[in-house]
């Protein structure tokens, strides 16, 4: 189906060149008119067209829904390898913590008995100290006591002398 009317366009040719002019002038137009539907009918998509791309479309998206499973599958295992290596490594590193934590608590369990064995030497020494001060004061005590009751039994001898 011709785009334009060619038998108007001859006439109006026909009118101001030669016959023979404008009939390969219109020959010309239509042929290249013809051509140019043909190319803009090229770029238009029939049904068939539309039902074939949309198939190319559903294929491409399940080959990239497949591809995108596969690489979501590799991430994960990857992930999960990274957080087993970190496990360990922060299983070794609880274990050195333990190590240190344990020998921390021994050194201050070493220092402490340390510092009450010194207290206790120092606790013996001022006990034995006031142990040998209560005995002092006590023989002290007794030496007065003694000379009190000396003191006492000459007086009762001089009273009962002078009674009698």
């Amino acid at each position: 189906m011709p785009i334009i009317n060619t038998l108007e366009i001859y006439e109006d040719l026909k009118s101001q060149f030669k016959e023979e002019e404008a009939r390969t002038l219109t020959k010309a137009l239509e042929k290249s008119l013809e051509e140019y539907q043909k190319k803009q009918e090229s770029f238009l998509a029939t049904k068939d067209d539309i039902v074939k791309l949309r198939e190319e479309v559903k294929d491409d998206i399940t080959k990239l829904r497949e591809e995108v499973k596969g690489d979501i599958a590799k991430l994960r295992e990857e992930v999960k390898g990274d957080i087993a290596k970190l496990r360990e490594e922060v299983k070794g590193d609880i274990a050195k913590l333990r190590e240190e934590v344990k020998g921390d608590i021994a050194k201050l369990r070493g220092e402490t008995k340390d510092d009450i064995n010194k207290l206790w030497v120092g606790t013996n020494a001022d006990i034995n100290k006031l142990r040998n001060e209560l005995a002092n004061a006590k023989a002290e005590i007794i030496k007065w006591l003694f000379i009190f009751l000396i003191g006492q039994g000459v007086s009762i001898i001089g009273i009962l002398k002078f009674i009698k």
